[in-house]
C-alpha cells in the first residue's frame, strides 16, 4: 500500500510538472512510455569527462555565438513552444543535432582539438578511392578499392558509436539513425557517389533526446547540485537537473536559442559564457525539456 501511495504521489508530481507544457501543445500529448528505445541522459559532461574547463576547450562552441550584453534591454520572447507527437528528420538535422555543436556547420572543424569529418568521409567513397587508386598505377590494389572504402566507413561508424580522444561517444545512435546522418555527411564531403538524401521518423521523446545527449550533455553534467554566482564566475556549468528545476520550457527554449543576462556572483550581471545554438529549432529545444521532464536525468 505504501508502495502504491509513493507511486500515486510521484505521477501527480509528474503531471504537475508537465501541466504548462501541456497547455502549450497543438497536438494531444503523447503517451510518454510509447518509445521503449528513448532513456534518461546520465552520468557526468563530456567536459567534466574530459578534465576540461570551458575557457580552455572549443568543443560545443562552435555556435560562436553568446547572448545579449547585460546593458542592452531584453528582447521580447517569440519562440513556439509546442511538440509534436512524431518528428521527421533529414539527415542535415541529425547533424544539427549531434555532430554540429563541435564540427560547426560545413563539418570542417576549429582550432584546438576538432578535426574535420570531410576527409574520412570522403576515404569511404568508393569512386574517390577507385580514382586515388587508378592515379597511382596500381591495378591490384585498385580491384580492392570496395574493400578499402569498406573498411574505411566501418571506421566512421565506429567512430560514432565509441567516440574517440577528445570525441564523445554517440552510441545513442541507432543504425536508421547513422545511415541517414551518414548519407548527410557525404553530401557535406561532396562525394560523387553519395546517396539520395532520406529521411526517418521519430518520436518527440527520442527529439528530445537527440537533442539532449548530442548538445546539451556535451558541457552539462546530468545531475548536481546548483552552482552559487561565485562557482558561476570560476566557469562552473549547471547541471541538467539544474536547468529543469529553475527553469520553465519558455525560459529554456529562449535560453538556448537566443541567451539571457545571468547574474554571476558579486560581478553582477552577465551575458554568460553558454553559446546561442541559434541553428536549433524551437520544437527541439521544447522537446529536450519535456524530455528532462519525463525522464529525469540520472547518475
Amino acid at each position: 500500500m505504501a508502495t502504491l501511495r509513493r507511486l500515486s504521489l510521484l505521477i501527480v508530481a509528474l503531471l504537475a510538472t508537465l501541466a504548462p507544457i501541456r497547455a502549450a501543445q497543438k497536438v494531444p500529448w503523447p503517451s510518454v512510455g510509447e518509445d521503449p528505445s528513448v532513456t534518461p541522459v546520465s552520468g557526468p559532461s563530456w567536459l567534466t569527462h574530459l578534465s576540461l574547463p570551458l575557457n580552455r576547450t572549443t568543443l560545443g562552441q562552435s555556435a560562436g555565438r553568446y547572448g545579449p550584453s547585460p546593458d542592452r534591454p531584453p528582447a521580447p520572447r517569440t519562440e513556439a513552444l509546442g511538440v509534436s507527437g512524431r518528428s521527421e528528420l533529414t539527415g542535415a538535422d541529425l547533424y544539427r543535432l549531434n555532430c554540429r555543436a563541435c564540427h560547426g556547420e560545413t563539418g570542417k572543424g576549429g582550432p584546438m582539438e576538432i578535426t574535420s569529418l570531410l576527409e574520412p568521409v570522403r576515404g569511404a567513397s568508393l569512386a574517390l578511392v577507385r580514382q586515388r587508386l587508378e592515379a597511382e598505377h596500381d591495378p591490384a590494389a585498385a580491384a580492392d578499392s570496395k574493400a578499402q572504402s569498406g573498411k574505411a566507413r566501418m571506421q566512421i561508424i565506429t567512430r560514432l558509436h565509441k567516440g574517440g580522444t577528445r570525441m564523445p561517444p554517440r552510441d545513442y545512435l541507432q543504425d536508421e539513425d547513422i545511415r541517414v546522418l551518414f548519407g548527410y555527411l557525404t553530401e557535406l564531403a561532396q562525394t560523387p557517389d553519395r546517396p539520395k538524401a532520406s529521411t526517418r521518423v521519430v518520436s518527440w521523446a527520442r527529439l528530445g533526446e537527440l537533442t539532449v545527449k548530442g548538445t546539451c550533455h556535451i558541457c552539462h553534467d546530468s545531475v548536481g547540485a546548483p552552482p552559487s554566482g561565485a562557482a558561476l564566475m570560476r566557469g562552473a556549468i549547471p547541471s541538467l537537473q539544474t536547468v529543469l528545476a529553475t527553469k520553465s520550457v519558455a525560459d529554456f527554449v529562449h535560453k538556448a536559442r537566443s541567451g539571457e543576462v545571468v547574474q554571476m556572483g558579486d560581478a553582477g550581471y552577465h551575458r554568460g559564457r553558454m553559446p546561442v545554438f541559434y541553428y536549433l529549432k524551437d520544437e527541439e529545444v521544447a522537446a529536450a525539456y519535456v524530455y528532462l521532464a519525463t525522464y529525469p536525468p540520472a547518475r
